[in-house]
């Protein structure tokens, strides 16, 4: 007798959404998918329940991970016995046919398990990740906050001597709990910003990291290709901002200067972006991240224009009116994505 096929696909999608359930970050809509698989099948529910078990012994009897895989194989193989050897079966050869051919797709869902369960640890646990034109609020243990704006991602990891969250993209209020004896650290790619007890935004870009002070005071500096900072003691040449200033970290240099605007620093945080004097491209460049539609501006002398205002980050079409509206550039409307912005002619 061959092995089923079919069931083998269910365990497989079982041990899939033992793993999704586990996350930190599992979305409703992921919740929504795994109540209408569990309604397709009774054995659906089945398998589910059966891995799910063998996950959480596996969580509650080895908290080190250690499992002796071969003695739990051992035991499902009486398992597999058990549920074979039911009233009715006449021919003991085929059930035990069917008996191995369990067996085996139960061993495959105990390794998947044991595997997924390892990279989750050590990918997954203490990553926080918001898509485009999402924002979300993160309470860690030690009582800090932190919002993730639109199209961001980090990590977490606290230690006995040091907090630290390493931001891999995108942009983040930190709201930092005092702890005299953890230092609060942000690494990004160019920069290292270290607090106790303060609020600041970090953003991370394509060829600098921009650090902002909303409260407190931060030590920024630059991380000069080092990818390790095990110790709680930032380099020597570290600079110390205070609240309303701005450091621009790219490569080996820092640039500090006053934020001209501090409302316009978190103004994302409601919706709204606020713009005093950017250019034109500066402008479309924030709301392109907010937004799945991209405004585009092939003409350099548009791009160079000056903008101020207050438009909602999640209207592009804002923006167009609002330049339709003044006279610098021709009608325009979205096609395949993209608003294409020409100036009037």
């Amino acid at each position: 007798m061959k092995p089923d096929k079919a069931t083998d696909a269910i365990i497989e999608e079982a041990a899939q959404w033992v793993v999704c359930l586990g996350a930190r970050d599992v979305s409703v809509a992921d919740r929504r998918r795994f109540v209408a698989w569990i309604k397709r099948s009774p054995v659906h529910l089945h398998e589910y329940l059966r891995i799910e078990s063998t996950w959480s012994d596996l969580g509650r009897v080895d908290a080190q991970r250690r499992t002796d895989i071969a003695e739990l194989l051992a035991g499902a193989e009486t398992d597999a016995e058990v549920i074979e050897l039911t009233p009715g079966v006449t021919s003991a050869a085929p059930s035990r046919r069917r008996s191995r051919a369990v067996i085996t797709a139960f061993a495959a869902s105990i390794v998947l398990c044991v595997v997924a369960l390892f990279w989750y640890h050590a990918h997954m646990a203490g990553r926080y990740v918001t898509g485009v034109g999402e924002q979300r609020t993160v309470r860690l243990a030690d009582g800090t906050t932190i919002v993730l704006n639109t199209g961001t991602e980090l990590r977490v990891e606290f230690t006995d001597q040091l907090r630290e969250v390493r931001l891999l993209k995108g942009e983040a209020l930190f709201n930092v709990a005092k702890d005299a004896a953890r230092p609060f650290r942000v690494l990004s790619d160019r920069a290292v910003a270290q607090a106790i007890g303060t609020s600041f935004v970090v953003r991370r870009k394509a060829e600098q990291t921009i650090v902002i002070v909303i409260e407190g005071q931060v030590a920024v500096a630059s991380q000069s290709g080092v990818t390790e900072l095990k110790s709680a003691q930032l380099p020597r040449e570290s600079q110390r901002l205070a609240a309303g200033v701005r450091a621009r970290v790219a490569a080996n240099a820092i640039e500090t200067t006053p934020v001209a605007n501090p409302a316009a620093v978190t103004a994302w945080r409601t919706g709204r972006l606020i713009f005093d004097g950017e250019t034109l491209a500066e402008a479309a460049a924030e709301f392109n991240r907010y937004n799945e539609v991209q405004i585009v501006i092939e003409d350099p002398q548009l791009a160079g224009e000056r903008l101020s205002g207050v438009f909602d980050a999640h209207q592009p079409q804002s923006l167009v009116l609002f330049l339709e509206r003044s006279g610098a550039i021709e009608p325009a409307a979205v096609a395949h994505g993209r608003i294409v912005l020409v100036p009037r002619r």
